[in-house]
């Protein structure tokens, strides 16, 4: 069980390899990435250990992916109006349809 805030990729270290963790930083990748790094290893542990196991840069490409869609949803005029009226960013994804969990290896 988590309680409280945890820092970026503090859930996902528990499950991704230090390698990996490093080839986050040393690419540069933002926090919004290691945001939804951390909802991956939260809500689907054993799928992102098998990404990982299988393609890390399969995994990173995924998360890129994931990141840009986060991204231009979030950053449109209709998201930006939901959050005025107090839509957390995970409401306005789900009101958008965009699925946020990390699904079956390709």
């Amino acid at each position: 069980m988590i309680e409280g805030r945890t820092a970026p990729l503090e859930i996902a270290r528990r499950v991704l390899k230090p390698e990996t963790i490093r080839q986050l930083k040393l690419d540069g990748f933002p926090n919004s990435a290691y945001l939804i790094l951390d909802r991956w290893a939260l809500n689907s542990p054993e799928l992102l250990k098998a990404w990982e196991a299988k393609d890390t840069f399969g995994l990173l490409c995924r998360l890129e992916q994931q990141m840009s869609l986060e991204k231009r949803t979030l950053i449109s005029d209709t998201a930006w109006e939901m959050s005025q009226r107090g839509m957390s960013d995970w409401e306005i994804l789900e009101q958008f349809g965009v699925d946020t969990e990390l699904r079956t290896i390709e």
